[in-house]
């Protein structure tokens, strides 16, 4: 009976270590992660710019290398039909913006591949910066429902339209229009 109830003691020490130990890794983890989205006190949204961002080859940078432009953030995927259409008419408006307009490519990628990501870049000849969402927590802070969906902050970071479905060059163009 006392081999029992050590074994079972034993048992509950390691259970509530492993537990212990598995909240610890959450909290450290969720400490490190930088939501890229908070509401302000009006109720507008605002981008966080040291919210880390991984290109294509997996290094990283954030937001803030591309502070002080008008953010345009597009979350596509590649087996996403819209998001093959609209990509040519991405390309084109980015090869004509102005200096103070950014365009950032969010891959989908907890729900796609790298591969596919560069081959997408491949395809359709993108020259814009293109970024990985390995675990999905950009779509999530960003609530993605669909493919493609795009933002359009101003220079301050301020969160102006999002747009649901694929857009075309004229339709992005307006939409800075009506930011100046």
């Amino acid at each position: 009976m006392q081999i029992k109830k050590r074994l079972g003691l034993c048992f509950s020490a390691l259970l509530i270590i492993l537990l212990a130990g598995i909240v610890v890794k959450n909290v450290l983890l969720k400490e490190a992660t930088v939501n890229p989205i908070v509401e302000n006190e009006d109720g507008t949204k605002q981008l966080v710019f040291d919210a880390k961002l991984t290109r294509l080859d997996e290094s990283t940078t954030t937001f803030k290398e591309y502070n002080g432009k008008v953010l345009i953030v597009n979350f596509w995927a590649s087996w996403c039909g819209p998001c093959q259409e609209e990509a040519s008419e991405l390309r084109d408006f980015y090869n004509n913006k102005s200096e103070n307009v950014e365009l950032l490519a969010i891959n989908a990628t907890s729900h796609d591949s790298s591969e596919n990501a560069m081959e997408f870049q491949d395809t359709y000849n993108l020259n814009f910066p293109i970024f990985l969402d390995l675990d999905g927590t950009l779509q999530k802070s960003f609530g993605i429902m669909a493919y493609p969906t795009t933002f359009i902050f101003d220079s301050k970071g301020i969160l102006k339209y999002t747009i649901k479905g694929s857009i075309n060059q004229k339709e992005l163009n307006d939409y800075i229009d009506k930011l100046y």
